[in-house]
């Protein structure tokens, strides 16, 4: 090799050794700079004694905390479904930071119920889209078929004796399964102070116009449709205005008695062959004319 060759080949080293002398100088002076970072950004006080106990099972309360919503629905309107959430919800599976999609996966019925409205039911959201509160069901269900799958004879009844409540989807009445309303939420009591016993005992609710009653029935009950009538009644100064309405129209409604069932013949063959009909005479059967009290000789006008 020449003295060339060798005096290139020391300056490639030269020019070698000066930028790893620059790189050094450089990553020193940055290394001086950087200062040590802090352990935490923010002070939290330790606090052993939370660790002091041992794990408790998990309960709804727990479930609650971040789920106070269904919580609260499951609390006033679980029904039978108020038992721990993780008889449905898988927990780990679905609170797994690893694959949690953010919704807990919900069971299928048929691992707990056995199709209980028949074999022809199948769907069990239609009616009850939200398992959390299982009686109240949606007002878009098909439910005027899905009922009758087990109630067959009120649907007769609603067939054979029609009447508004015929035309009315069950759900309107009955916002839950089992669920009873009151009367008064529709209709106006018969009287002031009416209790609700008293509908029913005259208004069978799925054939309301097949009036029935006991003898014990207030005439107020009946004055209440019957207005005119109850009036009438209710000024007259016979005998009948001691009768309740209910003694005379006895076993059903709209039943008009004959006056014999009570008073027999009273008259003379002659008189009744005469005048067959009572209310030739007695005119108005709830107002019947009557005769004027004896005056005593004292009281006999001049």
């Amino acid at each position: 090799m020449g003295y060339g060759g060798f005096h290139t080949g020391q300056t490639r080293l030269v020019m070698h050794m000066a930028a790893i002398l620059t790189i050094l100088i450089f990553s020193g002076t940055a290394l001086a700079a950087a200062k040590p970072g802090k352990a935490a950004t923010v002070a939290i006080p330790t606090a052993p004694e939370l660790y002091s106990g041992e794990p408790q099972p998990l309960n709804p309360s727990h479930c609650g905390t971040c789920h106070p919503t269904v919580y609260r629905t499951v609390k006033d309107n679980g029904a039978r479904h108020r038992f721990a959430c993780q008889k449905c919800h898988n927990v780990p599976e679905s609170h797994n930071p690893a694959t949690v999609s953010g919704k807990a996966p919900k069971p299928k019925c048929a691992s707990c119920h056995d199709r209980p409205h028949g074999q022809k039911v199948i769907m069990c959201t239609e009616c009850h889209s939200l398992p959390h509160t299982p009686q109240k069901l949606s007002k878009k269900a098909p439910i005027t078929k899905f009922c009758f799958e087990c109630h067959g004879s009120v649907r007769d009844k609603l067939a054979t004796f029609v009447s508004k409540h015929t035309k009315i989807p069950c759900i309107t009445c009955h916002t839950s399964h089992g669920f009873k309303p009151s009367c008064f939420t529709c209709h106006k009591p018969h009287q002031q102070g009416q209790s609700l016993s008293t509908c029913l005992a005259c208004h069978p609710a799925h054939m309301p116009r097949q009036v029935q009653y006991g003898k014990d029935l207030p005439s107020e009950a009946c004055g209440s449709c019957h207005a005119k009538t109850f009036a009438t009644w209710n000024k007259g100064l016979s005998k009948h205005k001691k009768v309740s309405c209910a003694t005379c129209h006895k076993d059903r409604h709209r039943m008009i008695p004959d006056c014999i069932s009570c008073h027999g013949k009273p008259h003379t063959p002659t008189h009744h062959n005469r005048f067959p009909r009572c209310l030739t005479c007695h005119i108005d059967v709830h107002d019947i004319p009557v005769m004027p009290p004896k005056l005593n000789q004292k009281e006999k006008p001049l």
